[in-house]
């Protein structure tokens, strides 16, 4: 099959493998790209961390479109049908699917973004406003020296964009179904609940410290933060690790470390949270201690220009009508929105990203790329 230019880059991109926090080449190919269309291309390098600046034309409005160039691990790569890397275009049920880790997050969209870019300056050379790429290599990973530290550069610089477009997979089930307005806030915590260690025939004299966090679990499922609001889902409690034991089959443990997870909306805040989790501990008399770690705010665009812009650029081209939710995971849409542009994410469906066999389907990177054009045209 004939692949379109959005298709190809894309496959480049996922045939580098830039494991977080290794950008690996992926910038230089899209610098390379946009600097022979007059885009004045900036590197900003920090702890390790790459990122990349690209901007064409001046003033305002400013579009500003974000994506990351460093993907998860793989995994053990047996488990994989193609090699991960390949970069293959394969047949899923019918329909042609690009292949590879990366290639829905969000390599696929990366090559979106930059070819509406190219498409829309050689169209319009002399464009009004600005239109600007930021991409880094440090978003899967913990974020430090990325988009957070660029979002300081654009403050000091005074490059503050009206509008931020994002190409994570922000689709629910089909192409063209969901913009996501937001996302919520992520929290960690690190909850070690004690017990008494004794032998496993023994009892009267332990307390089994898994038991004990049993507990715990069981009160905080059965009494959520909150409800949700308007626009985000509850806030979300998970165990994403539980360790306890000594490693023999008859030792009633006496330490259960839970390691969780909050996915929080605009109710709440990182203190509330600890408040809540504490309160549900001391009610249930546990012996234990909590560290939490906030790792980024929600952010949230209620409505604007950019919504209704992309809502009907999606509309023409697949004849649906979006809907607005912060369903998912976070993005770094959360250090850029603080600084006051309109925020919001538009991609493909996100159904297969960080998994094995990780694909993204070709027709959504061409339609995607129509929508990202349009939107371009309607905003300028």
């Amino acid at each position: 099959m004939e692949l379109s230019a959005t298709v190809k880059l894309a496959q480049q991109l996922v045939k580098i493998e830039s494991i977080t926090p290794n950008d690996n080449g992926c910038q230089n190919l899209i610098a390379d790209i946009l600097s022979k269309l007059g885009f004045k291309i900036t590197f900003i390098k920090h702890q390790g961390v790459t990122n990349l600046l690209a901007m064409h034309g001046e003033a305002s409005p400013f579009l500003l479109f974000l994506g990351h160039t460093d993907v998860v691990p793989t995994g053990d790569e047996n488990t994989w049908q193609y090699p991960p890397f390949s970069g293959e275009i394969v047949d899923y049920e019918g329909r042609a699917y690009l292949y590879g880790r990366g290639s829905s997050d969000m390599k696929g969209g990366d090559a979106a973004m930059v070819t509406a870019m190219c498409d829309f300056v050689k169209a319009n050379p002399n464009h009004p406003g600005t239109i600007g790429l930021l991409l880094t290599s440090n978003e899967e990973g913990d974020a430090v020296g990325g988009t957070p530290y660029v979002a300081e550069y654009l403050k000091e610089k005074n490059l503050i964009p009206d509008y931020c477009l994002i190409a994570e997979c922000s689709c629910d089930e089909t192409f063209g179904d969901s913009i996501k307005n937001g996302r919520r806030g992520d929290l960690n915590a690190t909850i070690k609940i004690k017990g008494i260690q004794g032998h496993a025939a023994m009892e009267q004299h332990a307390k089994n410290a898994v038991f004990e966090a049993s507990r715990f679990i069981e009160k905080m499922l059965l009494n959520p933060i909150d409800h949700g609001t308007k626009y985000f889902p509850q806030t979300s409690f998970q165990v994403s690790n539980i360790h306890a034991g000594t490693g023999a089959d008859n030792v009633i443990p006496g330490l259960c470390t839970l390691r969780c997870n909050f996915r929080w909306n605009d109710l709440q805040t990182p203190e509330k949270i600890e408040q809540h989790v504490r309160a549900i501990a001391d009610s249930l008399k546990l012996d234990y201690e909590a560290e939490f770690r906030a790792e980024g705010a929600p952010f949230l665009t209620e409505e604007g220009k950019l919504i209704d812009v992309l809502s009907s650029a999606i509309s023409e081209v697949t004849g649906k009508k979006p809907t607005l939710g912060t369903s998912g995971g976070t993005s770094d849409g959360r250090f850029i929105r603080p600084l006051g542009p309109q925020t919001v994410e538009f991609g493909p469906v996100a159904n297969f990203i960080h998994k094995v066999d990780e694909r993204v389907a070709v027709d959504e990177l061409d339609r995607l790329h129509q929508i990202f054009v349009k939107t371009l045209e309607q905003l300028f």
